[in-house]
Protein backbone atom coordinates (compact mmCIF):
# COMPACT_ATOMS: atom_id res chain seq x y z
CA UNK A 1 0.00 0.00 0.00
CA UNK A 2 1.63 3.24 -1.18
CA UNK A 3 0.98 6.66 0.29
CA UNK A 4 2.24 9.85 1.90
CA UNK A 5 3.30 10.12 5.54
CA UNK A 6 3.40 13.51 7.29
CA UNK A 7 3.98 15.13 3.89
CA UNK A 8 4.47 18.87 3.47
CA UNK A 9 5.11 20.60 0.16
CA UNK A 10 5.59 24.32 -0.40
CA UNK A 11 7.07 26.59 -3.04
CA UNK A 12 8.50 29.62 -1.24
CA UNK A 13 5.49 31.04 0.65
CA UNK A 14 2.91 28.98 -1.24
CA UNK A 15 2.12 25.91 0.87
CA UNK A 16 0.23 23.34 -1.16
CA UNK A 17 -0.30 20.73 1.55
CA UNK A 18 0.86 20.34 5.14
CA UNK A 19 1.44 17.24 7.25
CA UNK A 20 -0.70 15.07 4.98
CA UNK A 21 -0.93 11.34 5.62
CA UNK A 22 -2.90 9.35 3.07
CA UNK A 23 -2.71 5.78 1.79
CA UNK A 24 -3.88 4.50 -1.59
CA UNK A 25 -5.44 1.07 -1.59
CA UNK A 26 -4.53 -1.68 -4.06
CA UNK A 27 -7.11 -2.47 -6.74
CA UNK A 28 -8.89 0.84 -6.28
CA UNK A 29 -9.18 3.98 -8.37
CA UNK A 30 -8.63 7.04 -6.19
CA UNK A 31 -9.61 10.35 -7.78
CA UNK A 32 -8.08 13.58 -6.47
CA UNK A 33 -10.45 16.53 -6.81
CA UNK A 34 -9.89 20.24 -6.25
CA UNK A 35 -9.51 23.54 -8.03
CA UNK A 36 -6.52 24.64 -10.06
CA UNK A 37 -3.45 25.44 -7.98
CA UNK A 38 -4.29 23.33 -4.92
CA UNK A 39 -1.46 20.87 -5.51
CA UNK A 40 -3.05 17.88 -7.26
CA UNK A 41 -0.40 17.60 -9.98
CA UNK A 42 2.37 18.33 -7.48
CA UNK A 43 1.11 15.52 -5.25
CA UNK A 44 1.15 13.16 -8.24
CA UNK A 45 4.70 14.29 -9.07
CA UNK A 46 5.80 13.56 -5.51
CA UNK A 47 4.27 10.07 -5.64
CA UNK A 48 5.99 9.44 -8.98
CA UNK A 49 9.40 10.52 -7.68
CA UNK A 50 9.55 13.56 -9.97
CA UNK A 51 9.49 16.11 -7.12
CA UNK A 52 10.58 15.91 -3.50
CA UNK A 53 8.88 16.93 -0.27
CA UNK A 54 9.86 19.65 2.20
CA UNK A 55 8.97 17.25 5.00
CA UNK A 56 7.63 13.70 5.24
CA UNK A 57 8.00 10.77 2.87
CA UNK A 58 6.42 8.59 0.24
CA UNK A 59 5.99 5.20 1.88
CA UNK A 60 4.92 1.66 1.14
CA UNK A 61 3.57 -0.15 4.20
CA UNK A 62 5.31 2.53 6.36
CA UNK A 63 8.73 1.95 4.72
CA UNK A 64 10.13 5.02 2.95
CA UNK A 65 10.59 4.63 -0.80
CA UNK A 66 13.58 6.02 -2.65
CA UNK A 67 13.21 7.88 -5.92
CA UNK A 68 14.67 4.89 -7.77
CA UNK A 69 12.14 2.50 -6.24
CA UNK A 70 9.28 4.89 -6.99
CA UNK A 71 10.26 5.13 -10.62
CA UNK A 72 10.33 1.33 -10.86
CA UNK A 73 6.90 0.93 -9.26
CA UNK A 74 5.06 3.88 -10.79
CA UNK A 75 3.58 4.35 -14.23
CA UNK A 76 3.12 8.10 -14.64
CA UNK A 77 0.95 9.49 -17.45
CA UNK A 78 1.22 13.29 -17.55
CA UNK A 79 -1.44 15.68 -18.73
CA UNK A 80 0.90 16.75 -21.53
CA UNK A 81 1.25 14.37 -24.47
CA UNK A 82 4.65 12.76 -23.83
CA UNK A 83 5.15 11.19 -27.26
CA UNK A 84 7.51 11.78 -30.17
CA UNK A 85 5.20 13.65 -32.55
CA UNK A 86 7.12 12.72 -35.73
CA UNK A 87 7.00 9.00 -34.94
CA UNK A 88 4.03 6.66 -35.30
CA UNK A 89 2.29 5.14 -32.28
CA UNK A 90 3.96 1.83 -33.13
CA UNK A 91 7.39 3.48 -33.24
CA UNK A 92 6.76 5.31 -29.96
CA UNK A 93 5.81 2.04 -28.29
CA UNK A 94 8.94 0.36 -29.59
CA UNK A 95 11.14 3.29 -28.49
CA UNK A 96 9.78 3.51 -24.94
CA UNK A 97 9.55 -0.26 -24.53
CA UNK A 98 13.29 -0.53 -25.20
CA UNK A 99 13.90 1.79 -22.23
CA UNK A 100 11.99 -0.44 -19.80
CA UNK A 101 13.07 -3.50 -17.88
CA UNK A 102 10.60 -6.41 -17.84
CA UNK A 103 8.37 -4.69 -20.40
CA UNK A 104 5.04 -6.22 -21.32
CA UNK A 105 4.92 -8.47 -24.37
CA UNK A 106 3.27 -7.80 -27.72
CA UNK A 107 0.17 -9.80 -26.81
CA UNK A 108 -0.47 -7.58 -23.78
CA UNK A 109 0.07 -4.47 -25.84
CA UNK A 110 -2.48 -5.71 -28.38
CA UNK A 111 -4.93 -6.44 -25.56
CA UNK A 112 -4.64 -2.88 -24.25
CA UNK A 113 -4.98 -1.51 -27.79
CA UNK A 114 -8.19 -3.51 -28.23
CA UNK A 115 -9.68 -2.15 -25.00
CA UNK A 116 -8.74 1.38 -26.03
CA UNK A 117 -9.78 0.89 -29.68
CA UNK A 118 -6.31 2.21 -30.50
CA UNK A 119 -6.10 1.28 -34.16
CA UNK A 120 -4.09 4.00 -35.91
CA UNK A 121 -0.70 2.53 -35.12
CA UNK A 122 1.29 3.54 -38.21
CA UNK A 123 0.36 7.21 -38.62
CA UNK A 124 2.65 9.91 -37.16
CA UNK A 125 1.39 11.10 -33.79
CA UNK A 126 1.19 14.68 -35.08
CA UNK A 127 -1.56 13.58 -37.51
CA UNK A 128 -3.74 11.89 -34.87
CA UNK A 129 -6.82 13.19 -33.07
CA UNK A 130 -6.56 14.37 -29.49
CA UNK A 131 -8.37 11.27 -28.26
CA UNK A 132 -6.02 8.89 -30.05
CA UNK A 133 -2.99 10.78 -28.69
CA UNK A 134 -4.38 10.48 -25.15
CA UNK A 135 -4.93 6.74 -25.55
CA UNK A 136 -1.38 6.25 -26.86
CA UNK A 137 -0.05 8.41 -24.01
CA UNK A 138 -1.77 6.10 -21.52
CA UNK A 139 -0.45 2.96 -23.18
CA UNK A 140 3.16 4.17 -22.87
CA UNK A 141 2.67 4.44 -19.09
CA UNK A 142 1.76 0.75 -18.94
CA UNK A 143 4.79 -0.69 -20.71
CA UNK A 144 6.76 -1.63 -17.58
CA UNK A 145 3.93 -3.32 -15.62
CA UNK A 146 3.51 -0.57 -12.98
CA UNK A 147 2.28 -1.49 -9.52
CA UNK A 148 0.82 2.02 -9.26
CA UNK A 149 -0.61 3.93 -12.23
CA UNK A 150 -0.81 7.72 -11.93
CA UNK A 151 -2.99 9.60 -14.42
CA UNK A 152 -3.02 13.40 -14.52
CA UNK A 153 -6.28 14.41 -16.24
CA UNK A 154 -6.05 11.58 -18.80
CA UNK A 155 -9.17 12.62 -20.74
CA UNK A 156 -8.86 16.40 -20.84
CA UNK A 157 -10.06 17.92 -24.09
CA UNK A 158 -11.14 14.75 -25.89
CA UNK A 159 -14.37 13.35 -27.32
CA UNK A 160 -16.89 11.28 -25.38
CA UNK A 161 -16.08 8.02 -27.20
CA UNK A 162 -12.37 8.27 -26.39
CA UNK A 163 -13.18 9.11 -22.77
CA UNK A 164 -15.40 6.02 -22.55
CA UNK A 165 -12.63 3.82 -23.96
CA UNK A 166 -10.12 5.19 -21.45
CA UNK A 167 -12.61 4.66 -18.62
CA UNK A 168 -13.05 1.05 -19.74
CA UNK A 169 -9.31 0.44 -19.62
CA UNK A 170 -8.97 2.12 -16.20
CA UNK A 171 -11.68 -0.10 -14.75
CA UNK A 172 -9.92 -3.12 -16.24
CA UNK A 173 -6.49 -2.10 -14.93
CA UNK A 174 -7.53 -1.73 -11.29
CA UNK A 175 -7.69 -5.52 -11.08
CA UNK A 176 -3.89 -5.55 -11.30
CA UNK A 177 -2.65 -2.24 -9.85
CA UNK A 178 -3.40 0.82 -7.72
CA UNK A 179 -4.67 3.80 -9.73
CA UNK A 180 -4.50 7.46 -8.68
CA UNK A 181 -5.86 10.11 -11.02
CA UNK A 182 -7.08 13.67 -11.31
CA UNK A 183 -10.05 14.98 -13.26
CA UNK A 184 -12.43 17.93 -13.36
CA UNK A 185 -15.34 15.88 -14.75
CA UNK A 186 -18.00 14.71 -12.29
CA UNK A 187 -19.27 12.08 -14.74
CA UNK A 188 -15.72 10.69 -14.89
CA UNK A 189 -15.63 10.47 -11.12
CA UNK A 190 -18.87 8.51 -11.20
CA UNK A 191 -17.55 6.26 -14.00
CA UNK A 192 -14.26 5.16 -12.42
CA UNK A 193 -13.77 6.31 -8.81
CA UNK A 194 -13.80 3.87 -5.92
CA UNK A 195 -12.63 6.66 -3.63
CA UNK A 196 -12.56 10.45 -3.84
CA UNK A 197 -10.04 12.66 -2.02
CA UNK A 198 -10.55 16.45 -1.94
CA UNK A 199 -7.70 18.95 -1.86
CA UNK A 200 -7.95 22.67 -1.20
CA UNK A 201 -10.44 24.80 0.69
CA UNK A 202 -12.77 25.86 -2.13
CA UNK A 203 -16.21 24.48 -1.14
CA UNK A 204 -17.34 23.99 -4.76
CA UNK A 205 -16.37 20.33 -5.15
CA UNK A 206 -17.53 19.44 -1.65
CA UNK A 207 -20.92 21.00 -2.37
CA UNK A 208 -21.48 19.23 -5.68
CA UNK A 209 -20.43 15.87 -4.23
CA UNK A 210 -22.77 16.33 -1.30
CA UNK A 211 -25.60 17.32 -3.64
CA UNK A 212 -24.94 14.16 -5.68
CA UNK A 213 -24.76 12.12 -2.43
CA UNK A 214 -21.24 10.90 -3.31
CA UNK A 215 -18.95 10.12 -0.36
CA UNK A 216 -15.45 11.64 -0.17
CA UNK A 217 -12.49 12.32 2.10
CA UNK A 218 -11.29 15.88 2.70
CA UNK A 219 -7.53 16.32 3.11
CA UNK A 220 -7.93 20.01 3.94
CA UNK A 221 -10.03 19.42 7.03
Amino acid sequence: MIGLKNATKAFKKNQLFHNVTVAFQPHEVTVLLGGNGVGKTTLLHVLAGIEGLNEGAVVENDAELTTKLLQQKIGFVPQEIALWEHLSVEENIRFFKNLKKNAIDEQQILSYCALLQLNEMKRPVEQLSGGTKRKANLLIGLLHRPEVLILDEPTVGIDLKSRYEIHRLVNHLKKQCTIIMTTHHLDEVEAVADRIVLLGKDPFYKNILQEAMISFEDLSS
